[in-house]
């Protein structure tokens, strides 16, 4: 199973200014025309997917009001518009119909910011942030990028309307309140389908005046995924760097339940954390009995993990008695619990009920042993920073026998 990445390289000629183009079929282009957006667009934010066989066949095509042209394949012959047009991708399959994309003038990279019917999608808000945890995959970096709040809410627009879920993450989304609030509101206007999942530290709904912001715009199917990573604020302070943080974690929690909001409790994985994890269930079940799901997940060996390997690195053999003890503590008192981003092959057979297949699409790998393994279609895999010292004894490939008694303890 091959991983899928958001950006590839193509030829890309008469681009003048950055765009936020949409990708669409002529059917779709004959069939829905601007109805293919779920919000406001216009015919130049449409780019028309136009295979070489396609177009040397009906060269008027090229006179059609859209943005742009994209050729998912070399170019054949001469292209006769001085409009947008990519052609010759690196990799064919990053990018398809229903895509939208992003582009640069005197740049060949495409980036995919929204990818048709994956639940990977993800909204992007800012790499700054206000705590620094030890294992933090994408380091902070202290800089005014505003800017992703208006190519989120154009993004918005150009999306497919429908059922996927829909991520919004930073760095701390929090920071740009006002952005954020507005992404949110826009986005229950223009994608009411769409359930959004907010990923926060959650330490600056420590301000009252959010519960009033939240409960005005009254998104039903927003959620927000914050971390806990122990039972008291020495060890979880340690963990994310701040002083203070347990506090203003826990004030803003009680105050995302005021607003009446869907919230689920994130746990990393580590050496630091897994030690208390039983008690940490034990504190999340009896002082935080509004949380509607605990996430317990595999470590992502990248940014700041790789710098603080030595503190951060358990083997996951090594910690499952006290990951039994905290998944079986919370479901037995009604608490949904899944475990996130651990193969199967590394938790016991009756903990597979609780696995999910939860690593994005675009940063998913599955090493040469999954390659033949039977649960391979029903595993999490690995995190494309995946390295040989962040591996476990324990993988391997399962047969189809011992797949089997995994499948009779998931049902």
């Amino acid at each position: 199973m091959a991983m899928l990445r958001k950006e590839t390289h193509f030829e890309i000629h008469h681009l003048n200014e950055p765009k936020l183009l949409k990708v669409i079929t002529l059917d779709e282009f004959i069939e829905q025309g601007l109805a293919v957006c779920a919000g406001s667009a216009e015919f130049g934010d449409l780019l028309l997917w136009l295979p070489n066989e396609e177009r040397l066949r009906s060269p008027r095509l090229l006179s059609l009001p859209v943005g742009g042209f994209l050729i998912p394949e070399p170019l054949i012959g001469d292209f006769d518009s001085a409009r947008p047009h990519l052609h010759t991708p690196k990799d064919a399959d990053v990018v398809q119909p229903g895509d939208v994309i992003a582009i640069t003038p005197g740049n060949a990279l495409v980036r995919v910011l929204y990818r048709r019917g994956s639940d990977s999608n993800l909204l992007f808000m800012t790499d700054r942030c206000n705590s620094l945890c030890l294992m933090c995959s994408q380091p902070p970096k202290d800089i005014d990028d505003r800017w992703h709040i208006e190519e989120n809410l154009r993004l918005i627009d150009l999306m497919d309307p429908g059922e996927e879920n829909l991520g919004i993450s930073g760095g701390e989304p929090t920071l740009y309140r006002d952005g954020l609030l507005e992404i949110l509101a826009k986005c229950k206007a223009v994608l009411p389908q769409k359930s959004i999942h907010v990923l926060s530290n959650g330490r600056l709904f420590q301000d009252p005046s959010w519960i009033a912001a939240l409960s005005y715009i009254s998104h039903p199917q927003l959620s927000w995924g914050i971390p806990l990573y122990a039972d008291n604020a020495e060890d979880h302070d340690h963990v994310v760097q701040a002083p203070g943080a347990f506090s203003e974690t826990l004030q803003g929690l009680y105050n995302l339940a005021r607003a009446n909001q869907i919230i689920e409790i994130r746990v990393v994985l580590n050496r630091l954390t897994t030690p208390r994890l039983p008690e940490l269930a034990h504190y999340v079940f009896r002082n935080l009995p509004f949380v509607r799901h605990v996430a317990l997940m595999g470590i992502e060996s990248t940014g700041l993990a790789r710098k603080n390997y030595e503190e951060l690195w358990i083997d996951p053999l090594d910690y499952q008695e006290s990951l039994s003890q905290a998944v079986y503590f919370l479901f037995n008192r009604g608490v949904p619990v899944s475990i996130y981003n651990l193969p199967l092959c590394l938790i016991p057979a009756h903990l597979s009920r609780f696995a999910r297949q939860s690593i994005s699409d675009w940063k998913n790998l599955f090493i040469d042993t999954c390659q033949q393994c039977a649960a391979v279609k029903h595993c999490s895999g690995f995190f494309k920073s995946h390295t040989d010292r962040w591996q476990s004894r324990g993988v391997r490939l399962l047969s189809t026998e011992a797949f089997s008694a995994y499948a009779r303890s998931a049902q």
